[in-house]
């Protein structure tokens, strides 16, 4: 929405300088160019309604996993996690400056844009997702895991040429004494979690918008802090 917005403003300001320096005007294209807040009108309801749908879902019955509704990526609108069935908390995303949230919504790739989630457990436990030096537009990025305001770790992007070249997304989680890989090779395909060569967990996309987490069922790795660090990457990556 904020990109129609923006779009309108850039087009409305190159109307009105032609008109005042070159007398020229257009009426088709001042019509043409009331439709950019017209449609932002339009896709505001589209996005509310997303909204709505993290907000309150619910998973199917029977289902045995860690799951989340994650269709609006932009917005600071709570949503739910759940694991075989019962909600274990809910999370959204922050923003320092309000600017920023409006620079997430215009650029391609939102989740890469000033991206903190706030985490809030149903044991009243809270975990923090900050980005470092986040006004740092190239190059790998840095998150620090803070548990009710203890650091108890790291999250960081893998950006490289050899990943790249073979379209392969890469996020290391350091927690506690290991180390774990979340690797994925582009939209659509599932999600693999490593720790030291072993797959412990699997995440892939269910349904409309629906990611789930299946953990191996021999793992007695950190299962919630993988799902909150799955969910990270789903913003990072859009998958």
């Amino acid at each position: 929405m904020s990109r129609l917005i923006v779009l309108f403003i850039a087009g409305f300001i190159g109307l009105s300088l032609r008109y005042i320096i070159l007398g020229e005007f257009e009426l088709n294209q001042l019509l043409l160019l009331l439709m950019f807040p017209i449609a932002s009108v339009l896709l505001l309801f589209i996005m509310k309604w997303q909204y709505n749908k993290d907000r309150d879902f619910q998973p199917d019955k029977g289902e045995n996993n860690m799951v989340t509704r994650l269709g609006d990526r932009v917005s600071t609108t709570s949503k739910q996690m759940y694991k075989d069935e019962l909600q274990i908390g809910s999370y959204h995303r922050s923003y320092n400056s309000w600017w920023k949230r409006i620079v997430a919504d215009v650029m391609d790739n939102s989740g890469q844009w000033y991206l903190n989630l706030s985490f809030s457990l149903l044991n009243n436990d809270q975990v923090i997702f900050k980005q470092k030096n986040e006004n740092k537009i190239r190059g790998n990025k840095l998150w620090v895991i803070y548990h009710n305001g203890k650091e108890v770790g790291t999250v960081h992007t893998d950006y490289s040429i050899k990943n790249s070249a073979k379209l392969k997304e890469n996020l290391y989680l350091e927690y506690g004494q290991n180390t774990y890989q979340f690797k994925s090779f582009g939209i659509g395909a599932k999600t693999e979690i490593y720790n030291n060569d072993n797959t412990v967990a699997t995440g892939n996309r269910i349904g409309n918008s629906v990611y789930q987490l299946v953990m191996d069922s021999e793992n007695k790795h950190h299962s919630e802090m993988l799902f909150l660090v799955y969910i990270l990457f789903n913003y990072e990556f859009g998958q």
